[in-house]
């Protein structure tokens, strides 16, 4: 079981990678709050991931890797014929804090994600 969350885990961040890293695909709804919304979900998401899978132990840890992925997937971007944000980069790092927010309340889901042999 522990493998199969690390997995899931790991999927869940690199899912998210290659669709940051691939060209642009409209997302439903007004663009410009949709996109937000999805930046902001989707690093919820990956600073999540952090913590259960093998990556990073601690919240903050988790959040400020995400952030940093978040920072050099906007540097990337422009090579891969999409365009740096800022706004998206504020986005990804609100979803960090709100994982960081957020984890405490799901801590005793978390723990027994990792301690499932």
């Amino acid at each position: 079981m522990r493998l199969l969350v690390r997995a899931a885990a790991w999927g869940v961040v690199l899912g998210l990678l290659i669709l940051m890293l691939t060209p642009h695909v409209r997302v439903p709804g007004p663009e410009a709050f949709a996109d937000k919304v999805w930046h902001v979900l989707g690093f919820l998401a990956i600073t999540l991931s952090l913590q259960v899978g093998p990556v990073w132990r601690d919240r903050l840890g988790a959040a400020l890797l995400a952030v940093l992925i978040g920072a050099g997937v906007e540097v990337v971007q422009d090579w891969v014929g999409r365009e740096r944000s800022l706004l998206d980069l504020v986005a990804d790092a609100v979803g960090a804090g709100i994982g960081w927010w957020v984890s405490p309340r799901l801590a005793p889901l978390i723990d027994w994600l990792k301690r499932q042999p």
